[in-house]
């Protein structure tokens, strides 16, 4: 797999640091688990946030820390054992919101060749999956906040390039875009939004305001 559009290393420290809210944390982990280049600097900010905490002086823990981790490691949640990777088109960390297969996900219908699914991730800022045939996409839209969009599978072209399987597109109130999916497989992305997005025209606005973009 050929990525050639990447995550800002803000984001990536960030991620790191353990400084990104749950949607941001599932987009960045599933574009990690696809690149090899910024998996590197992920560990290498951790690896330097370890050597920062190092220096820290020890704090007293609760009198049942100790027996809480072990009841945890006794007992895997749900979650845990949901996180198997499974042999899929799927990420692995985005398997435990979705499991191995895109296909038998209940896709909520747009407009002809368009569809969404919505994830249930804590937080103000919102993740979502959305699956446009080829020739089909997103009305033309600005924002209010940002909007990271990870590639999973087919592509997509828009004014600022092309983007492919694994590549992350970040888009701040200054791009206005109009994501169309390309010849292909069908284009599924996950979009991470954290705040609603500005769409031309009435009905495109009607339409993004009835399915919450």
């Amino acid at each position: 797999m050929s990525i050639t559009h990447h995550p800002g290393e803000e984001l990536l420290i960030a991620y790191a640091a353990g400084g990104a809210g749950e949607a941001v944390s599932l987009l960045v982990a599933s574009h990690l688990s696809l690149c090899a280049d910024c998996r590197a600097v992920v560990s290498r900010a951790e690896a330097a946030g370890g050597t920062l905490l190092s220096g820290i002086a020890p704090v007293a823990l609760e009198r049942n820390a100790y027996q809480s981790v072990l009841a945890r490691l006794d007992k895997p949640s749900a979650e845990i054992l949901r996180s198997a990777k499974i042999a899929s088109e799927v990420p692995a960390p985005l398997q435990v919101y979705v499991g191995g297969d895109f296909g038998a996900l209940d896709w909520r219908h747009i407009t002809a060749g368009l569809a969404y699914f919505p994830l249930p991730t804590k937080g103000r800022t919102r993740a979502r999956l959305i699956r446009a045939y080829p020739g089909a996409g997103v009305a033309s839209h600005s924002h209010r906040g940002e909007e990271w969009t990870l590639v999973l599978t087919g592509s997509f072209t828009d004014a600022t390039g092309n983007y492919r399987a694994g590549d992350v597109q970040s888009a701040t109130p200054q791009v206005r875009h109009k994501p169309v999916a390309d010849p292909g497989p069908a284009c599924i992305n996950l979009v991470v939004t954290d705040a609603p997005l500005i769409f031309e025209g009435l009905l495109p606005k009607i339409v993004g305001k009835f399915f919450g973009f």
